[in-house]
């Protein structure tokens, strides 16, 4: 069993490579898998948070690859982004229940609430998005 200090030790060690360290929880039945960041509120940007039960692999390469752009642009992402898909990402401000529900290990890590959350959405295959009539059951995640 890993203990506390070599947890986060881990997690610095993310930060230090890469610019965030990335969490992929699964599903445990009532809620959905899902990614978050930590390390971008260390330099003024929100973390972010992607819901759904979406592949380990594909859910990390669009986390990762947001995370990216966000830190090169030094600002916040906006709206639709292009990720390389057919459809864009969207991003959303997410409310402070999804930090406390989804982001705990962000704020343990900082040691402080005060941070923001970008929700990342990602379309069904026909371009409609979470929360829009006509989304996909697989694809109509909770708004967070």
């Amino acid at each position: 069993m890993i203990d506390a200090s070599d947890f986060y030790a881990a997690i610095e060690r993310n930060i230090t490579r890469s610019g965030q360290h990335l969490f992929l929880i699964f599903a445990d039945g009532e809620t959905p898998a899902f990614a978050y960041t930590i390390g971008n509120a260390l330099q003024g940007l929100p973390e972010l948070l992607l819901i759904g039960n979406y592949s380990p692999r594909v859910a990390g390469s669009i986390i990762n690859e947001l995370g990216r752009k966000m830190r090169g642009a030094r600002r916040p992402l906006e709206g639709d982004i292009d990720v390389g898909g057919r459809f864009p990402a969207r991003v959303r401000q997410a409310s402070a229940q999804a930090r406390q529900r989804f982001t705990l290990q962000a704020g343990r890590y900082l040691r402080h609430e005060e941070y923001d959350v970008l929700q990342v959405l990602l379309c069904d295959p026909d371009g409609v998005y979470p929360g829009e009539p006509g989304c996909a059951a697989a694809y109509d995640v909770p708004l967070a």
